[in-house]
């Protein structure tokens, strides 16, 4: 340990001694552990920890599958749900939660309050007690208590003031008088962005209710229980279930997925990709520093020999070297740490408060212990990998060489020449490979905000609304307080067209419904024929512009007293009707069997992705919002001006209606489908970043090279000159050798760059595409930065006095 000490105290004297050396070297390891850091921060908070369950690795969600339809992701009916709960053999506990709409009211403004609705195992098993209070029991279920409901810390200090006695007081949701029992911590963030939860009753007929799927089930499995095992006891209670019930229960099945496996699955893959490039731009910045301490180390090969020739062992002068290396590298530590709290403040403020809202873990970003131990074992392998080269060839010189008086010192061994070499071909590669990712990125994310979905979001503003069922229990009611609502839209100056519909296209949410087609053959038992259903208001294809394939659109006409009728899209015409003009056949939103009505289809309209990462649109079923009025639904307004002109005249519109009802998430459309694909532009982003640090890096590290190169071959360079070589023979000289190298590096860039794209291609929703264009547009820059990067220390050779040189050391 003294002797480790020891080799600490002298390798900070010897930095001190090169100010220039460290500080360049600091900086580059700096910008390479900072950028590692600064994902690793996203990584911890987002794939590691995005909840602070107490068994979070034992944590489930549970779904119903049907695997003959392709889908594994449904959720539960509430009488499966039951039946797991007393039959499964692999779970301590089992609980359910479905969303809630809520509107806070009394308080002079409405509110939209993100509500859960849980049954009494959901606070025990996610085992994060009330910060103040106490959470939901199974005594809340009991008929003769009063309603309840359990705040966010966030909710509790952005409407109450934080009011530490708030235990026991009123809130007023949805027209309902709510006493507040507790108020969870910050960290309790599950499902995410919920601000209040209530009990979930589950008595009365929805004991008995196995077709309507809207439970999101967790489960804790025991100690012991392997998933798979648990898994497989599910299924067998699945299995008898189907048999029991086989109109809504046959071939369904079951399906365990971890919490975190689940909610992060396109989270995993964007931060997976960013640490890969992350750690890309470590090797860039270690081989950089390498390539440095290999050049300072020249210097040094007198003062090696000596204490050689003194007795000192070659592994303590590589240890001495080592040690020196890695302080370097925690020095450069230290400051990425700092570069990535700086990244953290800067990502903070760029990622739309939407995303940061809904996406697991992005509002518990910090710099923590667990991100400050990454960052220090990053910092020593980095110390190790950048000096174990130079320690080794440097640590073994040869003594009768280099402790000759006339020596000269600017000589290298051809080993170190090639690892020098090797060092900034593998720069250029890697600089290349990034540069490309970072290229077909952004072009990715470019092609998918400017692809066809099949309307048009530009000029449209969007908000919601969500009507109470306590209070608009009556469809007539539904149908009149949106009727109002957009006649008065309709008079707003500025305003084209207005329309009402279930799910907005470009957006998270998606109403599935079962249908059943004219002709078709009955469905199977357990077969799922399910389509986008969506409940608009006449003008909606007009606001959205949804061309007209054949047939009439939707019109004012089609109330609540007409013939029931329906516009599908061609997709889903095709899939019903393949060939056949469908227009005047019939169609019936929901099961054979169901009370639902034949409706008539009058038109065909064009396909509409709901998603803009959909490979393929939706099979989709227009409904008039007349004969089926929705009381959540989304409200679009096109304007040929700034949409967001019209936000305070849309928010009075809906007072004036109602005032207990407030119109909440008000954007754009435009910027709705941006933000739900922010994940992409961010990556993007991130990347161009991680490529142009790459292209600074490579770049300095040939200019090193070369300048290295011209300071060793000064006296060659003079007998040359002495000789009649002119100075485009050795400006030639020098960037030609510079080039050889950068070719060589491009080469092998260009190689993995198509390797690595074609294999991330699937992974990313198809984003990463590679084309020509990209590739050798980047080749070309990084071509050209190199050359640039080796002429100047080139033109510097070009000056040299063959007189002097011809003295020279």
């Amino acid at each position: 340990m003294s002797a480790l000490i020891q080799d600490l105290k002298f390798g900070l004297r010897m930095l001190a001694k090169n100010p220039g050396f460290t500080v360049v070297a600091v900086i580059t390891l700096a910008l390479g552990i900072g950028a590692n850091s600064n994902i690793f921060t996203a990584v911890n908070a987002m794939l590691l920890r995005p909840f602070a369950f107490k068994d979070l690795d034992r944590t489930v969600f549970v779904w119903e599958t049907a695997p003959k339809q392709g889908e594994y992701h449904t959720s539960v009916a509430p009488a499966n749900f039951l039946d797991w709960n007393e039959q499964n053999k692999g779970f301590d506990l089992l609980a359910a939660g479905r969303h809630w709409n809520v509107n806070l009211t009394g308080t002079g403004i409405a509110e939209r309050v993100e509500a859960y609705q849980v049954t009494a195992d959901f606070f025990p098993q996610i085992g994060i007690p009330a910060e103040l209070g106490r959470s939901i029991t199974a005594d809340d279920f009991q008929p003769d208590r009063s309603s309840v409901i359990v705040l966010s810390h966030g909710f509790w200090q952005r409407r109450l003031g934080a009011d530490p006695g708030v235990v026991g007081k009123s809130v007023l949701l949805n027209g309902q008088t709510f006493s507040v029992i507790g108020v969870m911590p910050s960290d309790c963030d599950f499902p995410v962005g919920i601000e209040a939860w209530a009990p979930l009753d589950l008595t009365g007929p929805a004991r008995m209710d196995r077709a309507d799927h809207y439970l999101q089930v967790i489960g804790h499995l025991k100690p012991g229980v392997s998933l798979s095992q648990a898994q497989a006891d599910l299924e067998g209670v699945a299995a008898r279930l189907g048999r029991e019930y086989p109109p809504t229960n046959a071939d369904h099945s079951v399906r365990l997925v971890n919490v975190v496996e689940d909610l992060t699955t396109g989270s995993r893959q964007f931060v997976s990709v960013l640490m890969g490039a992350a750690a890309f731009v470590l090797l860039l910045a270690c081989a950089n520093v390498a390539n440095l301490q290999l050049s300072r180390a020249t210097s040094r090969e007198k003062e090696i020999a000596v204490r050689r020739a003194l007795g000192a062992s070659r592994w303590q002068i590589a240890r001495q070297l080592l040690a020196e290396s890695v302080l370097l590298a925690l020095l450069g530590g230290l400051a990425g740490l700092l570069l990535s709290a700086w990244g953290l403040d800067v990502m903070r403020r760029t990622i739309p408060p939407f995303i940061v809202q809904h996406i697991a873990g992005l509002k518990h970003m910090q710099v923590d212990p667990r991100v400050v131990m990454f960052t220090f074992v990053v910092a020593v392998v980095s110390g190790i990998l950048t000096g174990i080269a130079p320690a080794l060839h440097v640590s073994h010189p040869d003594l009768s060489d280099a402790l000759k008086e006339g020596a000269r010192s600017g000589t290298s061994s051809p080993a170190r020449r090639r690892l020098r070499a090797l060092l900034v071909v593998s720069e250029v590669a890697l600089a290349l490979i990034l540069l490309v990712g970072a290229g077909v990125m952004v072009k990715g994310f470019r092609n998918l905000l400017n692809s066809d979905q099949g309307f048009d979001r530009f000029h449209v503003l969007t908000f919601r609304v969500a009507l109470p069922e306590e209070k608009y229990s009556e469809k007539d009611r539904v149908r009149d307080f949106y009727g109002q609502v957009l006649r008065t839209l309709q008079t707003l100056p500025g305003v084209e067209s207005a329309a009402t519909v279930t799910s907005v296209p470009g957006s998270w949410s998606w109403n599935w419904s079962e249908y059943t087609g004219e002709g078709q053959p009955p469905a199977a038992p357990g077969e799922l024929r399910v389509a986008t259903s969506q409940s608009v208001s006449a003008d909606f294809f007009h606001v959205l512009r949804v061309p007209l394939i054949r047939g009439r659109l939707l019109t004012s006409q089609d109330g609540p007293d007409a013939p029931a009728v329906a516009v599908i899209s061609q997709r889903l015409a095709r899939q019903i009707w393949q060939g056949e003009n469908p227009v005047g056949k019939h169609i019936k939103m929901g099961r054979a069997e169901s009370n639902e009505p034949w409706r008539t289809i009058v038109g065909v309209v064009g396909d509409v992705k709901q998603w803009a990462f959909d490979n393929s649109p939706h099979a989709t079923a227009y409904v008039p919002f007349a004969q089926l009025p929705q009381a959540a639904s989304t409200l679009v307004l096109r304007t040929p001006g700034d949409p967001l002109g019209l936000a305070a005249s849309a928010r009075a519109v809906v007072k004036s209606v109602d005032p207990e009802q407030p119109a909440y998430d008000i954007r754009t459309l435009d910027q709705l489908v941006s933000d739900n694909i922010s994940g992409v532009d961010y990556s993007a982003r991130m990347m161009m970043v991680n490529g142009f640090v790459a292209l600074v890096l490579a770049a300095a590290g040939i200019f090193a090279l070369m300048a290295y190169s011209v300071a060793q071959r000064t006296h060659e360079i003079g007998v040359r000159m002495a000789l009649g070589a002119q100075r485009a023979d050795v400006l030639r000289l020098v960037v030609g050798y510079a080039m050889k190298l950068a070719f060589v590096g491009l080469a092998i860039g260009v190689v993995c760059s198509l390797a690595i794209t074609n294999a991330l291609s699937s992974l990313l929703f198809g984003i990463l595409r590679m084309d020509a264009l990209t590739l050798a547009g980047f080749t070309v820059l990084l071509a050209g930065v190199a050359a640039l990067a080796a002429y100047v220390p080139a033109r510097r050779a070009t000056k040299i006095d063959p007189m002097v040189a011809l003295r020279y050391e």
